[in-house]
């Protein structure tokens, strides 16, 4: 599975993208959102994308700076640069820094799929899952709800924790906890997005036992409170 991580200070523009990647890019997953350069860089420390979309454009530092500081760090992470500008010195400088692609916008569907395609398509091995990392998400997928650990899991496929830890990391690009944390937080998003229950009721219903805590972790990973969350989120299914 490719992991792909979506930056744009214009909701829409990664809910468009989000839609596009989810009905015609196989073999591939949004794991994060971010608003800013500061998150791009922060989501590819934790989550480890394969790919990285971003615009040019964005609060704080630009997708040109956050580009250059992840490629200094690693080369081959594979970064797209969108633009709303046809701009020949913007090019120039985002084809120093390597980037791996550069799309104006509007992005037309059949273009971004075909850039994702060919950039999955240079190391296929490192973008599918082991039956046993499989075996590992489907039981995360199924109990996340509850409070499981890593120890419940390798319980669950008969490994020890020590060994399950290790190939976790080397597999997702992030540790256990990490990735349950952004599976329940994303699954507090849509419910936050698309229902009124209470941010209590939320918090308890993905895996929560205090929702004071469920809200502190919510704003360190999305900059806002839940219920600032779904403010922003409703005001903009308005516009």
């Amino acid at each position: 599975m490719c992991k792909i991580i979506l930056a744009d200070d214009e909701h829409l523009e990664i809910e468009a993208l989000k839609i596009i990647i989810d009905k015609k890019v196989k073999m591939a997953s949004v794991v994060g959102e971010a608003h800013n350069g500061e998150e791009v860089i922060q989501m590819n420390d934790d989550l480890n994308p394969d790919i990285i979309v971003m615009d040019i454009v964005m609060p704080g530092m630009n997708g040109l700076e956050v580009a250059e500081l992840i490629k200094k760090k690693d080369k081959n992470k594979k970064i797209i640069l969108i633009s709303a500008y046809d701009d020949f010195e913007l090019v120039q400088k985002a084809l120093r820094i390597k980037v791996d692609d550069y799309l104006l916008k509007p992005i037309r569907p059949e273009k971004i799929v075909k850039v994702l395609k060919s950039l999955m398509n240079i190391d296929n091995k490192n973008l599918f899952y082991t039956d046993e990392l499989k075996c590992a998400l489907n039981y995360i997928e199924n109990n996340f709800r509850d409070n499981i650990m890593l120890k419940d899991v390798a319980n669950y496929m008969k490994f020890s924790t020590t060994y399950l830890s290790k190939r976790f990391k080397k597999d997702m690009g992030t540790n256990f906890n990490k990735y349950l944390t952004q599976k329940r937080i994303e699954e507090a998003k849509k419910m936050l997005e698309s229902t009124n229950i209470s941010i209590n009721d939320i918090a308890f219903d993905v895996g929560y036992n205090e929702p004071n805590y469920f809200c502190k972790v919510f704003k360190k990973l999305e900059g806002v409170t839940p219920s600032e969350y779904r403010c922003r989120r409703r005001k903009t299914s308005l516009i």
